[in-house]
């Protein structure tokens, strides 16, 4: 027993004496990289960086705070804990990048993890005007540099602690979900475990027949942000009680089929109803992005996402006519990005071939679908290496129809065996009542983290998830989250409110 204790000492010791000084990274010779600042940050009080993403200053143990760049030029973060777990998490970004996601970056680094972000290799935020003219940005942007900001991560972390990570993990939601999915596809050997959030992995269709289809609706026919929440009260008084339950949350609003007819004013305009050109934007949301031959290009936002804060006013309608979050940012990367010019107009955008010539949905695709779109269900790879995949997505989400995570899956489901042999090493849950990778009526705080943690390091399979909702910053229900196809059913009896009375199970007729 002495002995053992001895050995145990001695390997931990070990492990001190390889760990070298934080500011001696800097000498540190990478290919293709230079670190740019290595210092220690002390456990207390640490004022995060500015830019997006960024928040008050935050509680953090104590660790070495790396800042590198990437030739040409990815810039990253690697922050290394003193008490580290062996472990290293990079985390994703949003929209269009282009600031290092710190505060995603405090999680993992408080579990122990070495945690790590990039600005994916441009410093703006979404104007796009960084990718006018820089193919290398939009490619780094896409796709390549999460994956050789992992490279450099794992170099520096052996580096550091002489040693190499005993697992790695990704984790990102909206665009972070999309480098997820595009790490489990074309990079497969970088991560053992990754978590892809509410993911833009069809994001050429994405921006066409989600962020331009729901822009051009808004042109046609507004909806003040004043009429979410008549909308969205609507939707719930039709569709609550599907489930079995009027609770303010629907299970599956696939089964909600909710006509905004029902609210078309009887004379003009009013606040408590929709004109008729209102009623037709609704319809063509709920549709989505179709050719005028009827093919679909993206699905549509399901019913249930249009009240409250981060539901359709700040996806779809935005504070000022016309300028949400869609508009926001699917304009600057068409103009940009798709057509290279900053004075494109998108009301002339040709959604069919005309004359002969291709469709602008056809010029988008082949120009930037083998860049950006991560659709292949093909991820022999990454299962053959044990990796595993939890992905997630908010059934109320106003920006990324939660149809694309499901579609996806299935030709997953499809192309790997079936559902036993797919969710053997991929899951996805489905988020009755969240919004945009956060928010909404539903649970929507849950540790995926840790379910992919004992999923890969135990060997224990994420049965259900617990998910929780907070106001005022108190738990007022828990529910919980099953694997796709199941979904919670109420036992029938006990609060509504605590998930020990809701068990997993098949859609009920």
């Amino acid at each position: 027993m002495i002995r053992a204790f001895v050995f145990v000492l001695s390997i931990c010791s070990l492990r001190l004496l390889a760990q070298q000084p934080c500011e001696n990274l800097t000498k540190l010779s990478l290919p293709n990289t230079t670190i740019t600042m290595a210092a220690s940050v002390p456990a207390g009080s640490f004022a995060l960086p500015g830019g997006r993403g960024a928040a008050p200053p935050a509680s953090v143990p104590g660790f070495c705070r790396v800042a590198g760049v990437i030739a040409p030029e990815v810039n990253f973060e690697l922050w290394l804990p003193g008490s580290w777990n062996r472990k290293f998490m990079e985390v994703g970004n949003g929209g269009l990048a282009g600031t290092i996601n710190y505060n995603a970056m405090l999680d993992p680094l408080r579990r122990g993890y070495a945690s790590s972000s990039t600005d994916t290799g441009h410093t703006a935020d979404n104007d796009g005007h960084w990718a006018l003219g820089h193919m290398q940005r939009v490619i780094d942007f896409a796709h390549r540099a999460v994956h050789v900001t992992a490279q450099a991560d794992k170099a520096i972390i052996q580096a550091f602690y002489g040693a190499a990570p005993e697992h790695s993990y990704f984790s990102g939601c909206s665009q972070g979900g999309q480098e997820a999915l595009t790490e489990a596809q074309r990079y497969p050997e970088d991560f053992d475990g990754i978590i892809a959030g509410d993911p833009a992995n069809y994001w050429t269709h994405l921006y066409l027949g989600g962020h331009l289809w729901i822009t051009q609706a808004m042109e046609s026919g507004y909806i003040p942000a004043s009429k979410t929440q008549l909308i969205g009260e609507a939707v719930y008084k039709a569709c609550d009680a599907l489930d079995g339950i009027k609770d303010g949350v629907i299970n599956d609003p696939r089964r909600c089929h909710f006509d905004p007819s029902a609210l078309l004013c009887k004379a003009g305009d009013a606040a408590d109803c929709l004109t008729s050109t209102q009623v037709e934007s609704v319809k063509k949301i709920y549709q989505g992005g179709r050719t005028p031959a009827g093919d679909q290009i993206f699905p549509g936002v399901l019913p249930g996402g249009e009240a409250g804060a981060g539901g359709w006013s700040t996806w779809i309608t935005g504070s000022d006519r016309g300028r949400g979050s869609h508009t926001v940012l699917g304009m600057p990367f068409l103009q940009n990005v798709g057509f290279e010019n900053p004075n494109w107009d998108y009301r002339g955008f040709r959604w069919q071939r005309e004359n002969g010539f291709d469709s602008d949905v056809d010029f988008i695709d082949k120009k930037l679908g083998p860049i950006f779109n991560n659709m292949n269900p093909d991820l022999t790879a990454f299962r053959g290496r044990g990796g595993k995949l939890i992905q997630y997505h908010g059934y109320a989400d106003p920006d990324i129809s939660p149809l694309n995570s499901i579609n996806y899956y299935e030709s997953a489901v499809q192309f790997n065996g079936g559902l036993d042999k797919t969710k053997s090493f991929y899951r996805l849950f489905m988020v009755p009542g969240m919004y945009h990778c956060n928010g909404g009526p539903g649970p929507n705080t849950f540790d995926s983290v840790k379910a992919l943690e004992d999923w890969i390091e135990r060997g224990s399979a994420p049965e259900q998830m617990i998910a929780s909702h907070l106001t005022n910053g108190a738990v007022d229900r828990t529910r919980p989250l099953c694997p796709y196809p199941l979904e919670a059913h109420w036992k029938g009896s006990g609060s509504t409110d605590r998930a020990e009375n809701f068990a997993c199970g098949l859609p009920k007729p």
